[in-house]
């Protein structure tokens, strides 16, 4: 599995439990932490709803998830 540290430290910079960062991205907590956890694959889904949630600028998408795997 992928490494999720990148995730894990964005989450922490922003003050955010993971069910306050699922809240805020719009998927379940139980989701939220089995993708920050390795447990599930990172979907180009959920990576637009992490964008959009944050405001967060192509060429920054590419460095907090360049270790995310893509599969569902």
């Amino acid at each position: 599995m992928a490494d999720r540290r990148n995730l894990k430290v964005f989450r922490a910079k922003h003050g955010l439990t993971r069910q306050k960062m699922a809240d805020k991205i719009g998927v379940s907590r139980s989701t939220y932490s089995e993708i920050e956890n390795a447990k599930r694959g990172c979907s180009e889904a959920f990576l637009k709803k992490l964008q959009a949630a944050f405001n967060i600028p192509d060429e920054d998408m590419w460095n907090l998830t360049k270790v995310f795997d893509k599969e569902v």
